[in-house]
């Protein structure tokens, strides 16, 4: 249950003051990880705000990025930080932004449920067994107390923000593999390929995971300090790591002006812990929550004629 707008009064004081204005679409594309987080603070947000509506496109982080840069989308999801060649991409075409953290994620590495051999791996295995030209080819090649079965890995590809988060952790190098892998048109796509083949192994980011736990099999990761398995406590205490990552949210300024996208990001910033775990992501730190209204509204208040929208009332938000 999250402490958000769901059964929040339209008429209730902070947000009725945009309701008028609101009935434009706001616009987002990018992390397929993310973008159920979106969907859930723009329906509970609508609920508040009758007329809001957003779409979303969940794709992945470079696409997302790209259609950002080019004035296409308000806001664009992502699984990494904006690459360099990205920002300038962006500075040419005149489109200014701001980077927000909204959430963390943990990166699964599964298996078949029939693969009773191999319940955890080192992160140097995961790097052996994807990094260039590797020569993995078996099990027993990763671990001689393996069968010698062949590996079939599975994942997205280098559009895909998991797919570079994975990479980076793994070989060394961000968006860098062998090219003999299976690549899969999305992580629904990885969590099929899987599950269908007994020997095998790929990526998802644990909300993914979560949702086709039975039939998969999750593999812990030793990323020095013994074998972990991604959960929220996991994640959220620091331990899964190297596989843990922050997701952002970039938003334009232009987009900004606008009174429905102003009233929609006070709104999912205000609560954003509920409604990221009610999209299935594991909360950042509070501090950085708090950090991002301040950031916001901030934003608002340097932008001419625009005016903060609060909802903070009492009568904005439901009790959880």
């Amino acid at each position: 249950m999250f402490a958000g707008a769901a059964s929040a009064s339209p008429s209730a004081p902070g947000w009725s003051a945009i309701a008028d204005e609101a009935g434009e679409t706001v616009t987002a594309a990018g992390s397929a990880t993310l973008g159920p987080v979106l969907e859930v603070a723009g329906g509970a947000y609508g609920e508040a705000v009758p007329g809001f509506t957003i779409e979303v496109e969940r794709s992945s982080s470079g696409a997302g990025i790209e259609e950002f840069c080019a004035g296409e989308v308000d806001l664009a999801t992502s699984g990494r930080t904006m690459r360099d060649e990205e920002a300038a991409a962006c500075e040419e075409a005149g489109v200014v932004f701001t980077e927000f953290e909204v959430a963390f994620d943990g990166v699964a590495v599964v298996v078949h449920p029939n693969n009773t051999a191999v319940s955890c791996l080192t992160v140097e295995q995961l790097g052996q067994m994807w990094e260039p030209g590797s020569t993995v080819s078996t099990w027993a090649d990763v671990d001689p107390a393996f069968p010698s079965e062949s590996i079939t890995l599975h994942g997205t590809g280098e559009e895909s923000g998991t797919y570079q988060f994975f990479t980076q952790v793994t070989v060394g190098e961000e968006g860098v593999s062998r090219d003999d892998y299976t690549i899969s048109d999305g992580h629904p796509a990885t969590a099929d390929a899987v599950a269908g083949d007994p020997n095998g192994l790929g990526f998802l980011p644990l909300p993914r995971y979560l949702e086709n736990q039975d039939r998969l099999k999750l593999v812990a990761v030793d990323g020095g300090t013994g074998c972990v398995e991604p959960s929220a406590g996991t994640i959220q205490d620091g331990s899964y790591a190297p596989l843990s990552r922050p997701m952002y949210v970039y938003v334009s300024q232009a987009a900004l002006s606008r009174p429905e996208l102003r009233g929609f990001l006070t709104f999912w910033f205000e609560d954003a812990a509920a409604l990221t775990e009610a999209g299935g992501l594991v909360p950042t730190q509070e501090t950085v929550y708090a950090s991002n209204v301040e950031e916001l509204t901030a934003l608002i208040e340097d932008m001419p004629g625009a005016t903060p929208v609060t909802g903070s009332h009492p009568e904005c938000r439901t009790p959880a």
